[in-house]
């Protein structure tokens, strides 16, 4: 390496990560995990007689999701929901308005069981039971993965790619896509990215700290679209309703989505569509890890 004259205002500009359709710079997947009372239920069931507890999670299902199909609906852009089967159950009405209005539905759970607590036996019969309500309660079968928490076991990848699932949008490792050896796509997201750490809060049992202030975190999120779009990478937004469904939080979220739209180089896509595009398009990605076979 040889080391030049440094010349002031110049930005540092690598080769993007990745090449998307019709010359944008970048992705972006809108991600609603609609826990709802799962949220509680999954940390222990005595909880359910937590009347307070419980209705702050139902706001999300009863309040939130539909808020946030009507902003959707309003910017014209399209949305992947990942949904417990638990809350599919309790609130078919809203999962049916969430397909009628043209959102991808993918799985995450049965009760948003933590993954790192359960056998191969038992959390594949987890994914076959959500599966089965999946295709009972309104005849889908998700093409798309999330794990409760991110979490993901060493079996999982296999377990969803013989399942046939497309996608799992659960790592963290990279911030575009990139294929598992078995073809599944990976759709990396990030902790920054996810409104849990910038809003939750529950006195008993203890989660989260002090919510955030809207306008920190259109900040934090704005900044991180505008390098990711820079660099290429693929911007995944994870939310939940119970928590941005909250006035204040969609009005944020308006922000966000209309500077995103108003930048005219982002393409705005379903994970399956992303998965479908990584698939298509294996030449695609930049990879720049030195250590990665091929490099």
């Amino acid at each position: 390496m040889s080391f030049g004259r440094f010349i002031s205002g110049t930005p540092f500009t690598p080769e993007p990560r990745f090449q998307w359709p019709v010359g944008k710079r970048c992705a972006v997947m809108l991600c609603f995990d609609v826990d709802g009372e799962t949220t509680v239920l999954s940390e222990e069931a005595a909880l359910a007689g937590r009347l307070t507890t419980m209705s702050q999670c139902a706001y999300g299902p009863r309040v939130g999701v539909p808020r946030i199909l009507g902003l959707l609906d309003h910017l014209e852009v399209p949305s992947t929901f990942f949904i417990p089967t638990w809350i599919v159950e309790q609130h078919p009405k809203m999962t049916g308005a969430i397909m009628d209005a043209g959102h991808e539905i993918g799985a995450h759970g049965h009760l948003h069981e933590k993954l790192a607590t359960l056998s191969p036996e038992e959390e594949e019969a987890v994914l076959e039971r959500s599966l089965k309500i999946f295709r009972e309660e309104v005849g889908i079968r998700p093409t798309g993965y999330r794990a409760p928490w991110f979490e993901i076991n060493p079996g999982t990848v296999d377990l969803l790619h013989h399942h046939g699932f497309e996608y799992n949008a659960s790592l963290m490792g990279d911030d575009v896509p990139f294929q598992h050896e078995n073809g599944l796509v990976e759709i990396p997201g990030n902790w920054m990215l996810e409104d849990w750490e910038q809003f939750a809060f529950n006195a008993d049992p203890a989660w989260g700290f002090v919510p955030e202030d809207c306008d920190k975190v259109f900040r934090l999120w704005w900044d991180e679209f505008e390098a990711m779009r820079d660099y290429g990478c693929c911007f995944v937004l994870t939310l939940h309703p119970w928590l941005s469904g909250r006035p204040s939080r969609v009005k944020l979220l308006e922000r966000l989505i209309t500077g995103i739209l108003e930048s005219n180089d982002a393409w705005v896509a379903t994970g399956s569509e992303i998965a479908d595009w990584v698939s298509r398009h294996p030449n695609a990605r930049n990879e720049i890890d030195f250590d990665h076979p091929g490099s």
